[in-house]
C-alpha cells in the first residue's frame, strides 16, 4: 500500500499485511487461551454440579430406606413385646404419614445460573435439603403444646446424660440423630433417636480442644462437623470418622452462628464486629456481607448478630439480638430490611426480646426463637406481627415451658426442635395433626 503524506508530498510504502498479520496472530493466541481457560473451568464447575446432584438424589434415597428400616425394626419390637397402647399406635401413626408425605414429596431441585448478562459465568444445583433444610410447610400448621424431652433434662451436669447450657442444634435425619454444642461442656455431642445418654464426638477432653462451642452443622459431603468455638475464637472443622482429624477454618473470629451452603460457603455471624462474613471454600479471611457499619440500629448496621439462616436465593436472615429483630439482606445489598420485631423490647405479638435460633421456609415464613420472652414465634412472609408457635408461658420447667429457647430445628416430619438453654435440655414438640 502506498500513503502519500498530505505536509510534504511525499509517497510512502507499507506493507500493512504484515504488521496486520503479526498483530492478528497476537490477539487470537490471546482469544485462543480465553476459550481454552473458560471452557476448562465449565467443565469442571459442571461436573463439580453433577457430583451435588448425584449426591443429594443418594442422600435422598438413602434417606427413606433408612427411615423404612427404623419403622420396620420399631414395629417388630413392639409386636415381639407386645406393648400396643394408645400413645405409641398414635405415634407409629405420625411416623407413617410423615413417610407418605417424604415418598411423595421428591426434594426441591433446580438449576440457578449465576448471570450478569447474556453470558453465563457460573451455574449451583439448589436443593430443598441445603442449609438445615428449606422448609416446605406453611406458616399455618400446628404443633402439641406439650413437649417431650429428648436430651439432657437431667438438670446441669457434664454426665453423658446431661447437658449445660448447650446452645446450637442440628437434626441429622439421615442418622436419625441430633448433634447438640454443649456449651458450658466444651464439646458436641450426638444424641440417637430414644437414647438416654448423648456421645461426645468432639472436644470435652480438654478446653483447649473446644471452648464455649455456640453451634454446629454437619457438612455430608466431608462427613465432618462444622463447629464455631466461641471461646478459641475459630471456627474449626472436626471429621465424624476420626476425632483427631481436626482443622482450623478461620481464626481470630468471634463467631457465634454459621451457615454453609452445598458448594461449601461458609456464612459466619460475628457479635464483636456486628458483622456476617461469607467465606468461598478455603478462604481464610471472607467478605462482609451484612453490617460492618459500627454497632447501631439503622438499616446498614447490626447490634450483636446471632443465629443466620441463607436462603436459596443467598438472602441473609439475621438474629439481630441486641436491636429485637430480625434481618433480611439481600445478595450484595447495602442494607438489611426488617422482617420481624424491630418494635423495641417486649412480648407483643409484633415484637421480640433477644432473638436467636431462626429458620425460614421456602415461602419466607420465619420461625424464631424469641429468647427472652419463652417462646417460639413464627413471622409470617410480610407479616406486620408473628404467631405463637410453642410456649409463651412465662419461664418455667413444665413440658410446656421454657427457660430462655436459644435455637429450633425441624425433622422431616415436621416435628419441632427446641433448644431449652436455662433447662439443660432439648425438646421435641410433635405436629399437631388435628
Amino acid at each position: 500500500m502506498t500513503y502519500r503524506c498530505p505536509s510534504c508530498s511525499q509517497y510512502f510504502s507499507i506493507d500493512q499485511n504484515r504488521e496486520t498479520n503479526t498483530n492478528n496472530d497476537s490477539l487470537i493466541d490471546q482469544i485462543n487461551q480465553w476459550e481454552q481457560t473458560s471452557i476448562a473451568k465449565i467443565r469442571l464447575r459442571a461436573e463439580e454440579q453433577r457430583n451435588i446432584l448425584r449426591q443429594t438424589i443418594r442422600e435422598y434415597i438413602q434417606n427413606i430406606d433408612n427411615q423404612l428400616c427404623s419403622f420396620d425394626e420399631k414395629i417388630e419390637q413392639i409386636m415381639n413385646e407386645k406393648n400396643f397402647n394408645e400413645t405409641m399406635l398414635n405415634s407409629l401413626e405420625t411416623q407413617i404419614k410423615g413417610l407418605q408425605q417424604k415418598m411423595n414429596q421428591y426434594p426441591h431441585i433446580e438449576i440457578k445460573p449465576d448471570s450478569t448478562s447474556a453470558f453465563i459465568s457460573n451455574i449451583s444445583i439448589i436443593t430443598s435439603q441445603q442449609n438445615k433444610k428449606n422448609l416446605q410447610f406453611n406458616s399455618h400448621l400446628h404443633w402439641k403444646q406439650q413437649a417431650t424431652t429428648i436430651a439432657g433434662g437431667n438438670g446441669e451436669g457434664h454426665n453423658l446424660n446431661q447437658l449445660k447450657w448447650p446452645h446450637g442444634i442440628f437434626v441429622n435425619d439421615q442418622q436419625q440423630s441430633i448433634f447438640i454444642a454443649d456449651y458450658k461442656n466444651h464439646r458436641i455431642v450426638e444424641w440417637k433417636t430414644g437414647e438416654h445418654d448423648g456421645q461426645v464426638v468432639a472436644g470435652g477432653n480438654r478446653i483447649d480442644q473446644l471452648k464455649y462451642p455456640t453451634n454446629v452443622i454437619v457438612d455430608q459431603n466431608n462427613k465432618s462437623l462444622i463447629i464455631c468455638d466461641h471461646g478459641n475464637r475459630r471456627v474449626v472443622q472436626w471429621s465424624l470418622e476420626n476425632q483427631q482429624d481436626k482443622q482450623i477454618l478461620i481464626s481470630n473470629i468471634q463467631c457465634y452462628g454459621l451457615a454453609m451452603t452445598n458448594n461449601g460457603d461458609l456464612f459466619v455471624s460475628e457479635r464483636e464486629n456486628h458483622t456476617v462474613k461469607k467465606l468461598r471454600k478455603g478462604e481464610k479471611e471472607g467478605t462482609i456481607v451484612a453490617g460492618g457499619n459500627g454497632r447501631g440500629d439503622q438499616l446498614n448496621q447490626l447490634n450483636c448478630p446471632t443465629s443466620i439462616f441463607i436462603d436459596r436465593e443467598e438472602a441473609i436472615y439475621i438474629s439481630d439480638r441486641d436491636n429485637h429483630r430480625v434481618m433480611k439482606w439481600l445478595k450484595d445489598a447495602n442494607e438489611g430490611i426488617i422482617v420481624a420485631g424491630g418494635h423495641g423490647q417486649g412480648n407483643s405479638l409484633n415484637q421480640l426480646s433477644s432473638p436467636y435460633g431462626l429458620i425460614v421456609n421456602e415461602v419466607g415464613d420465619i420461625y424464631v426463637a424469641d429468647c427472652k420472652n419463652h417462646r417460639i414465634m413464627c413471622w409470617p412472609s410480610k407479616s406486620e406481627e408473628g404467631r405463637m408457635i410453642v410456649g409463651g408461658n412465662s419461664q418455667g420447667e413444665d413440658s410446656n415451658h421454657f427457660n430462655c429457647p436459644i435455637d429450633l430445628a425441624f425433622d422431616f416430619e415436621s416435628s419441632l426442635y427446641v433448644v431449652d438453654w436455662g433447662n439443660h435440655r432439648i425438646q421435641r414438640f410433635e405436629l399437631d395433626q388435628n
